[in-house]
């Protein structure tokens, strides 16, 4: 195998996290020799093993694919931002807050009033002069 089909980026991800090869083989479902094999360049992630690679190594899913695929780069991957998980306690919360919110915004709407058509009276100043 040559060195340009070797796989460097995998043991750095593993580091740069703090997880292992026995830990992502684990996630896979796979020997820790097809790992061994995917760094030679002699085997490459099934698809169904795309999502949970991605998730264990903490890179965004789109992203990852991406890589794998040849649409972006090394340096790309790296950068990319993993967007930001939302609990679904947090979820439940948020919408009871969207719930809430125009109801309470209903409630705050003073009546409106029917146009008069009268000109306003606006109160004289004097401008801070004394008469």
């Amino acid at each position: 195998m040559t060195e340009e089909n070797k796989i460097h980026w995998l043991p750095r991800r593993l580091k740069e996290v703090g997880k292992t090869k026995v830990g992502l083989a684990k996630e896979l479902g796979i020997n820790q020799a097809r790992l061994s094999d995917l760094e030679n360049g002699e085997w490459r992630f099934q698809v169904s093993h795309v999502k949970k690679a991605a998730e264990y190594l903490e890179f965004d899913r789109t992203a990852f694919l991406d890589f794998l695929s040849g649409d972006i780069t090394e340096d790309e991957l790296w950068h990319s931002e993993k967007p930001l998980k939302i609990s679904d306690e947090d979820i439940r919360l948020l919408s009871a807050i969207r719930d809430i919110i125009p109801r309470q915004a209903r409630e705050e709407t003073p009546d409106v009033v029917e146009n008069s058509s009268q000109p306003a009276k606006i109160p004289p100043t004097n401008n801070g002069r004394s008469r």
